[in-house]
């Protein structure tokens, strides 16, 4: 009984691992993150759910695709790229997506849940 107790705990670890890690895939490589909702609120094509869903606010004049100065976010024109890249740097894009998982797995063990992005305090 004792051996299998401290398997099953054994095994804990690498189903958290692995459930982070699938979470974090889904959450970086999702479109529409936090660089793309600044930039919409920016560029006004920020549109709030209840606009939405009662057919308020005007898409008729937003092309909502790529810009052509190359940027990768959807109506990135006109801003300009210094912003962008601040942006990135603010939420911790402009690193690899292998060093961001590490750097978020070593917080999460020192249960460093990083600073508010609305309340401009600590999590914990």
């Amino acid at each position: 009984m004792g051996a299998y107790i401290l398997r099953r705990l054994a095994l804990m670890i690498p189903t958290i691992i692995g459930i982070m890690g699938i979470s974090f895939l889904v959450i970086q490589f999702a479109p529409g993150g936090p660089v793309e909702q600044v930039v919409a609120q920016l560029t006004g094509q920020g549109d709030s759910a209840s606009d939405r869903l009662s057919g308020g606010g005007d898409l008729m004049g937003q092309s909502g695709g790529f810009d052509e100065s190359g940027s990768k976010y959807r109506g990135a024109q006109g801003l300009d790229p210094e912003l962008i890249k601040k942006l990135e740097k603010q939420f911790g894009f402009d690193k690899p997506p292998l060093t961001r998982f590490l750097e978020m797995m070593w917080n999460y063990i020192r249960f460093d849940f990083g600073d508010s992005f609305f309340r401009n305090s600590s999590v914990i």
